[in-house]
């Protein structure tokens, strides 16, 4: 009698147990939830297979067609049942990348405020005119360190805003326009380069999608651009490429990227080592990281060709606009240099990656 009270206590201590479990624990619910649908569905396959028994009898007259029927439902029972399993399977991986990428939103905003308190402080400072040389060049460095600070909170307030993208408002948007203001944004970084910025337009410039995103794109690819080109120069395509594509070329002849870097460059915070030494500057690794998350909110697609010591090409195709409108301007097609190139490609229209070599 001992035994079996004790085998219940410990039996209601369990299901008690599992229950907590089940409901703070989403791995616990996640495995849990899969166990049970899969034994769902053997159960159900176990029901029709005993049904399917009694098909000689019941369903003699109808023939083969009720063979191909029960065939058919089969195998629409195991998509449905495979796609719920990977639903459930998924659901806890999605949460988390979620509340991540809403967390580091959340720090991102609340150091704001600091750092622009930190920066003023020292801009009020450099002002003074009795400042020793050695102070002055410390406070500079600290400021451009801020900057750079300051862009990498941008990017990081731009991906929490990625999180939710059914947010984000659609239209036509005049591409031709946000590539003349970006370009004239930094025209300041292009001069301390000794980089020439040219942009030619093509007749067909607008396309289907949001105008802040777009520009980001813009800025994020030229500002990658300028801190690997010195001394060289950097082109700005916009034209209709297909039917229904927009294309943007951004075309530099800095240092170019290796291949076995090519291969990671959307990855957030990934920089070569090359790029790690901050000479002619250097980002925060996650410029193009970005670039894809806008893109793929898009529909669109991006290639990027390079070599090293032969510049870098990236090519994004965007939906055409809607009522798209021509420009007095004629398109100006820009070709690469006659070298083999890498090339990387994410087309998330169909939600594909592809790597190959380019001649």
């Amino acid at each position: 009698m001992q035994t079996f009270r004790t085998l219940l206590r410990q039996s209601v201590e369990s299901v008690t147990d599992f229950g907590r479990r089940y409901r703070s624990d989403p791995y616990a619910r996640t495995e849990t939830n899969i166990i049970a649908v899969q034994t769902g569905y053997a159960l159900l396959v176990l029901l029709l297979s005993i049904g399917a028994l009694f098909y000689p009898i019941a369903l003699r007259p109808v023939g083969n067609w009720a063979l191909l029927a029960f065939a058919a439902t089969m195998l629409g029972l195991a998509a449905l049942f495979g796609s719920l399993v990977a639903r459930l399977a998924l659901a806890p991986v999605r949460k988390a990348l979620r509340a991540q990428k809403e967390f580091i939103g959340n720090i991102a905003h609340e150091l704001r405020t600091p750092l622009s308190i930190i920066k003023t402080n020292i801009e009020v400072r450099l002002l003074d005119a009795n400042i020793p040389p050695e102070a002055r060049a410390l406070h500079t460095s600290n400021l451009e360190e801020l900057d750079r600070i300051s862009d990498i909170i941008h990017n990081l307030l731009s991906l929490n805003a990625l999180v939710q993208p059914e947010r984000i408002h659609f239209e036509d948007v005049d591409v031709g326009k946000l590539a003349h203001r970006t370009v004239y944004k930094l025209t300041h970084l292009a001069s301390s380069k000794s980089t020439t910025i040219t942009v030619r337009i093509g007749k067909m410039h607008t396309a289907w999608g949001n105008a802040s995103a777009i520009e980001q794109v813009l800025t994020n690819l030229l500002k990658n651009a300028l801190n690997h080109t010195e001394g060289g120069n950097i082109s700005i395509d916009i034209e209709q490429r297909h039917r229904d594509l927009l294309s943007i070329v951004v075309h530099d002849t800095g240092k170019g990227i290796k291949r076995e870097d090519l291969v990671r460059i959307f990855e957030p915070f990934y920089r070569s080592d090359q790029a790690r030494t901050r000479v002619g500057g250097a980002g925060s690794g996650l410029g193009l990281a970005i670039v894809s998350e806008l893109v793929k909110i898009h529909h669109g697609r991006i290639d990027v060709k390079s070599a090293p010591r032969h510049g870098t090409i990236v090519t994004v195709m965007l939906p055409i606009g809607r009522n798209s409108h021509a420009s007095a301007h004629e398109s100006t097609t820009h070709t690469a240099a006659n070298v083999k190139m890498h090339e990387i490609s994410l087309d998330f229209s169909r939600g594909v990656k592809d790597e190959r070599d380019a001649n």
